[in-house]
């Protein structure tokens, strides 16, 4: 689903042209249109914002030769897609997650290398600039080092009561169960569960905010109210580096209004974190030990940091850096923590990252 938002930025950026369509035949087979699916989601980019459908992906690649594909499949897809991409020399911005595993990450990794691409991960919350002014504060020190990163995010799933995804102003329509159940997301081996959703931000951000040193996992997820899956719909990490840690939550069956809307660094003098809910517009306060209001750095967001084409257009035109996590090498590093945190969670015990 957010491919709406993405086709949507596409739109926006004065220097791209989104010139072509194409799904990715994937599981679900008789799931009816409903908001939010990913045949209501073709059908919504086709009239919103490009006519040009093609049936086949590796057709469009051909007849386009497109500079650039966004990948927005099913998990358990995008090495396959990234692949053929990269045969026929076409970029890649691949949708977090970049894989289901580290080994299919690597898979991706090769390819890009073999034949010469640039590929990117997309973040949604990287374009969020109150989270860069937390991460501006915790690298200046004003309240010392970090050395314990907490983080807890969800909704009520994909496809759940109430959800609602950028692009599309309106909620996820009704639907059963047993259509759910049918759906990608609820199905563990096309990369569905909250692990992959979820716990995947917590992983970036573990790497984002704390650094490279991450040794060790422990993890548990729980199918709570979703019996309709094979997939954990809740789960919980620590992550171990030799100095400090890194806990990780995330849920199917919270509503976001009732979710922090990001990252708590606890710091040896004091604590970074982020005010309001995922609903509310957030911002970013620092405290020292005392509960003193602490005073943090500016922060002026550039125009090259709005969402990825708006990034990739200023690579591209004015020879800008990519955001370091957004980059291949940066992401191999997040998938190879949350590949530990789903190693953990299968094995019962600390899996090594």
């Amino acid at each position: 689903m957010h491919v709406n938002e993405i086709a949507q930025y596409i739109s926006e950026q004065p220097d791209f042209t989104l010139s072509a369509i194409a799904e990715v035949a994937g599981s679900g087979e008789g799931i009816p249109p409903l908001r939010y699916t990913p045949a209501w989601n073709l059908a919504n980019v086709k009239e919103k914002y490009c006519r040009n459908e093609y049936a086949d992906y590796r057709e469009m690649l051909d007849r386009e030769k497109p500079d650039i594909a966004f990948i927005l499949t099913e998990n358990c897809q995008k090495p396959d897609v990234v692949e053929e991409c990269a045969k026929r020399g076409v970029n890649v911005c691949i949708e977090k997650p970049m894989a289901v595993s580290y080994a299919e990450a690597k898979r991706i990794e090769a390819a890009v290398k073999a034949h010469g691409i640039t590929a990117v991960v997309n973040w949604p919350v990287i374009w969020r600039p109150y989270l860069h002014k937390l991460c501006a504060a915790v690298e200046s020190g004003i309240v010392g080092k970090p050395i314990k990163m907490r983080y807890i995010n969800g909704h009520t799933g994909p496809l759940g009561k109430g959800a609602r995804h950028r692009g599309v102003a309106e909620s996820a329509e009704e639907m059963t169960d047993e259509i759910r159940g049918r759906t990608w997301w609820h199905n563990a081996s096309h990369g569905g569960g909250v692990f992959l959703d979820i716990s995947c931000y917590g992983c970036l951000f573990t790497q984002w905010l704390m650094g490279d040193g991450a040794e060790s996992v422990l993890a548990y997820g729980a199918d709570l109210n979703t019996p309709f899956g094979d997939t954990a719909d809740n789960a919980a990490a620590i992550v171990r580096f030799a100095d400090k840690m890194s806990v990780i939550e995330g849920t199917w069956t919270t509503p976001r209004a009732l979710i922090p809307s990001g990252p708590m660094v606890n710091c040896t003098d004091g604590v970074v974190t982020c005010t309001g809910g995922a609903e509310d517009t957030p911002d970013v306060k620092a405290y020292d030990m005392f509960g003193k209001e602490v005073a943090l750095p500016e922060y002026q967001p550039q125009d090259s940091m709005r969402n990825m084409p708006w990034h990739w257009a200023a690579h591209v035109q004015e020879g800008k850096p990519f955001c370091r996590m957004v980059t291949l090498e940066e992401n191999l590093r997040v998938m190879a923590i949350l590949d530990a945190v789903i190693r953990a969670s299968a094995s019962g015990k600390a899996e090594k990252v």
